[in-house]
């Protein structure tokens, strides 16, 4: 870029990072609430499966809905990055928060869910828990994102 740029060089590479990221954080959780969602099915605990306590029930649930916002920002941090529309760095931002929040979650409840079995070598969700916590300060911390998208909100509401 030219003399000068380098400062807004990087907040444009940053909010393509951020947009790319959401969609691998999505994808994880996504997977954790897969996994969790088979184990809750298939592990039973006196007599009938845990998947239909209403406890685990709540955890999936909560997993689910914060997997579909975070892929919903995604596709518009997608969108705005592909057609260069004004809104990408409140969709970057939009789509960060959102991913890490719902990769961590997800990723913390699969362990939960597997219980005991959570912690160990032998079940993946260990694996979910630290990518999700790495990916989450891989690019800037999430409050950082928070704030992010808080300026961005307040300058277009200025405007």
């Amino acid at each position: 870029g030219a003399v000068g740029d380098g400062a807004e060089n990087h907040e444009q590479l940053m909010q393509r990072v951020a947009v790319l990221t959401a969609f691998e954080q999505v994808g994880g959780s996504t997977r954790c609430v897969e996994i969790s969602t088979d184990y809750a099915k298939e592990r039973y605990a006196f007599g009938r499966p845990i998947g239909s306590n209403q406890a685990i029930k709540h955890k999936l649930a909560m997993m689910w809905v914060k997997t579909e916002v975070a892929r919903s920002h995604a596709y518009y941090g997608a969108w705005a990055l592909s057609t260069g529309a004004s809104e990408l760095p409140k969709a970057a931002a939009a789509s960060r928060v959102a991913g890490c929040e719902a990769y961590w979650f997800a990723s913390k409840e699969t362990i939960q869910t597997h219980g005991g079995m959570g912690f160990t070598w032998e079940v993946d969700a260990h694996l979910f828990y630290r990518r999700a916590k790495l990916l989450g300060v891989q690019c800037g911390a999430e409050r950082q994102w928070k704030e992010k998208l808080i300026g961005s909100i307040e300058r277009e509401n200025a405007a």
